[in-house]
């Protein structure tokens, strides 16, 4: 059975180009980006309590030291002063950062957490009722040092399916980490709601998402965003 209903994606403007790519081969095609957004693909224990045993199986994750090896290689991506945001969850950050995080180029300055409204926890993977995201500074680079108060923290909105990110929280990162018309890099895109995000503040967007289905899905939910 198939995971989402037949779809007939809607025309995205030209500068959102979400394609249906491995996100291995975006790294090395994509420069000048001021943004780089990454909501990896977790691998997880099959375990009672530290996998949802329904979606264990919808796609294949990395480890922690392959996830850090694509950001490393997105800093290449990224302009001077770039920012990257990267998603986690509880149960993967203390491996995550034990594994060398997004590797020794990037500067951690700050992170913050998505509190889920209403859940009873939502994602592919884990049932977490938060979400914690790390920002990362392109080191030496950057014109200002980002404090928790730059942004706000955390974010606390309703649970979206499959945990898809909160649109306006995104549209605040776009807004307040690059200029208008900057191009905004986004790995393992998923339901896209970056790409909605960009569209919406009239940025740039190139995104990768591997799986047909959710690739088709995203740019549907990019091309309804309003």
């Amino acid at each position: 059975m198939s995971l989402f209903p037949s779809l007939h994606p809607p025309p995205l403007p030209a500068s959102i180009d979400l394609r249906c790519a491995d996100v291995r081969d975006i790294v090395h095609e994509v420069r000048g980006a001021a943004l780089v957004h990454a909501d990896p693909p977790w691998v997880y224990a099959r375990e009672a309590g530290v996998a949802n045993p329904e979606t264990h199986d919808i796609y294949d994750g990395m480890t922690e030291a392959e996830i850090a090896a694509i950001l490393d290689a997105a800093y290449d991506c990224a302009a001077p002063g770039a920012r990257l945001v990267c998603w986690a969850t509880w149960p993967k950050l203390m491996e995550f950062l034990a594994a060398g995080g997004a590797g020794p180029r990037w500067e951690y300055v700050t992170g913050g957490a998505w509190q889920k409204l209403h859940s009873q926890g939502v994602g592919f993977h884990w049932l977490g009722r938060s979400e914690p995201v790390l920002v990362y500074v392109k080191r030496g680079e950057a014109t200002f040092r980002d404090t928790a108060s730059d942004l706000g923290n955390a974010h606390a909105s309703p649970a979206e399916e499959h945990s898809r990110k909160p649109l306006p929280w995104l549209r605040a990162m776009v807004r307040r980490w690059t200029p208008p018309d900057a191009l905004v890099l986004d790995l393992w895109a998923g339901l896209a709601p970056m790409a909605a995000a960009c569209r919406l503040e009239g940025r740039r967007y190139v995104g990768a998402e591997i799986d047909l289905e959710r690739h088709a899905l995203g740019v549907t939910l990019a091309g309804r965003a309003a």
